[in-house]
């Protein structure tokens, strides 16, 4: 689990999970066991209300939680997309074989096609959401 704090209230979490969380119950119980690892790590627990988007395809996760009330117990507005295309941004075109997609001075791969190779995520980011529509229409192809 990697965690970025944008603001106290406003943090993205990566996850790698095996399993995707399919019905209300399940992600009760997804949610309470990333809440012990946000106190056990960051100090930080979860309170009041928040919107929460979940990017996800296969294996991993992207959640972006944002603290719209801080007033009684957490409470989710959740929105799930589903099959998402996540991107690994990188530096080096030479880091990982195969086609990439050169736009403003990176390199991006689906990160689909490289998570067999996750020792490589601490030298990139992972990108999500409007901004991988934009790098994919207007990113230019780089083939093998």
């Amino acid at each position: 689990m990697k965690v970025d704090f944008i603001e106290e209230e406003h943090f993205i979490i990566y996850y790698l999970c095996e399993e995707k969380p399919q019905t209300e119950e399940e992600l009760k119980i997804f949610f309470k066991m990333i809440n012990q690892q946000l106190l056990k790590q960051f100090h930080y627990e979860f309170h009041g209300f928040y919107n929460v988007t979940i990017y996800c395809n296969d294996s991993v996760f992207v959640m972006e939680f944002e603290n719209i009330d801080d007033f009684g117990r957490a409470d989710f507005n959740i929105t799930m997309l589903l099959n998402s295309i996540l991107l690994f941004e990188f530096d080096d075109s030479d880091m990982i074989p195969g086609d990439k997609i050169y736009y403003d001075e990176k390199y991006y791969i689906e990160l689909e096609k490289m998570q067999t190779d996750i020792h490589l995520f601490e030298y990139g980011n992972i990108i999500y959401g409007d901004q991988v529509k934009k790098i994919l229409n207007q990113g230019v192809l780089i083939p093998i």
